[in-house]
């Protein structure tokens, strides 16, 4: 009898204290972006860009942050497939587009990027092209870089499609935790050398890495850096 009243005990308890429900980016961006763009379109056809990001920084806080990246399978370029679910650690995806000018200089830092971290975050590089142009455009990445691409053609593609380049555009930079989870976007992402622009960019990069394996803790204690 003991056993029984212990067991509905427990199972109250369940029901009185049930586990939070996870909210997913693709759902929260199905429900909100929407209403985001419309003021943000306004927003910076009067010129008012302070307006624009802090409705942004809004969407993220309030609405993306923390929410639960799907599992998504994405073609590489050097052939099969690439399952998000299947990176145990965290993770840049890296979006770009097929009219975007790849410049050295950035190639460099994602290249100089992936050794620094080296085992500890994987550097996805998501291509919206045909394989080919792709391919092409991936020869100069080194091979601690993942270089993924969906052909926009596809229609069983959608539903990556939708939430990663209908929402922001590209390029735009992803950060996910090996949970899962959004931890940051950068939706103006671009590394370039005029006026020694590709140092800062790399070091804001470099800080925002920081930030993903240490919580936001201002130490870099821990690091393992490959890079000579």
């Amino acid at each position: 009898m003991r056993v029984y009243i212990t067991i509905l005990m427990l199972g109250c308890m369940f029901l009185a204290f049930p586990q939070q429900q996870k909210t997913y980016f693709d759902s929260q961006i199905a429900q909100h972006l929407k209403a985001y763009k419309a003021k943000s379109e306004i927003a910076i056809q009067n010129g008012d860009n302070e307006r624009a990001e802090f409705l942004f920084d809004s969407l993220f806080e309030n609405h993306l942050k923390f929410s639960h990246v799907r599992d998504v399978s994405l073609n590489k370029v050097k052939g099969g497939t690439l399952k998000t679910a299947s990176i145990d650690k965290p993770f840049l995806l890296i979006t770009k587009s097929s009219w975007e000018i790849i410049k050295d200089e950035e190639v460099n830092e994602i290249n100089r990027m992936s050794k620094m971290y080296k085992g500890q975050v994987d550097i996805v590089i998501l291509f919206w092209d045909s394989k080919d142009k792709a391919k092409a455009n991936s020869k100069n990445y080194n091979s601690n870089v993942i270089v993924t691409y969906v052909d926009e053609r596809d229609n069983n593609a959608n539903h990556i499609i939708k939430p990663f380049k209908h929402s922001f555009g590209a390029p735009a930079c992803f950060f996910i935790s090996e949970e899962k989870q959004l931890l940051k976007i950068d939706k103006k992402f671009t590394i370039s050398n005029a006026n020694n622009r590709s140092e800062v960019a790399f070091n804001v990069m470099h800080e925002k890495i920081k930030w993903m394996l240490f919580n936001d803790e201002p130490t870099n204690e821990g690091i393992i850096s490959t890079l000579e």
